[in-house]
């Protein structure tokens, strides 16, 4: 009898152990994780006092951080109400980026891998995009074309956007940086 005690209490262990270490890398860690406004980013994930959790999550899969002095990547799931991104829906993106040498703006799954889209094109760069008079930020998001900077999603499903900012000062900053100094998100409509 104390043998099969001893199985199972070693069996068990085994189990919660590695189901306790998946868990812990399988996503992007709430540890050093700043949210501002529907963005989030993790301002240290490419400097020297990663935490280790970033940097398991970061082995696992094939995604490269941007340097401490290189950039900030932010990634956003939810529009400005709240509400998870689809692909059934119409977005608009408006507003400002923070003062940057560069950035591109992209569209991919939940895991941050790229989506196969129309026109074969997921995402804008700073050099690519039409800007009115103001200089504000107007970009159209939908699974159907549209006119003007129109940046395709998938026919449905959850997505992320993701804004990269190259050669910037907020990189350090994160912390300090207001939802106003960030595009906003709009839900338009849903089919």
């Amino acid at each position: 009898m104390r043998i099969l005690d001893l199985a199972y209490i070693l069996a068990l262990g085994a189990g919660l152990g590695l189901g306790s270490a998946h868990w812990a890398v399988a996503g992007r860690p709430a540890l050093g994780k700043v949210e501002v406004g529907a963005w989030t980013a993790w301002p240290r994930s490419g400097g020297r006092d990663i935490d280790p959790y970033m940097r398991a999550y970061l082995a696992r899969g094939v995604h490269l951080p941007l340097g401490s002095g290189e950039g900030l990547e932010l990634i956003a799931e939810r529009d400005d109400d709240g509400q998870l991104l689809d692909g059934r829906c119409r977005y608009r993106l408006s507003g400002t980026t923070p003062t940057t040498r560069g950035w591109t703006l992209g569209v991919t799954d939940s895991d941050g891998l790229p989506f196969r889209l129309p026109l074969e094109r997921a995402s804008f760069t700073d050099s690519e995009i039409v800007r009115p008079e103001d200089g504000q930020l107007s970009i159209a998001a939908a699974a159907t074309p549209v006119a003007g900077n129109w940046l395709p999603l998938p026919a449905s499903g959850r997505f992320q956007f993701r804004l990269r900012l190259y050669d910037t000062p907020i990189s350090s900053q994160t912390g300090e940086t207001r939802a106003t100094n960030l595009p906003r998100i709009a839900r338009l409509d849903c089919r």
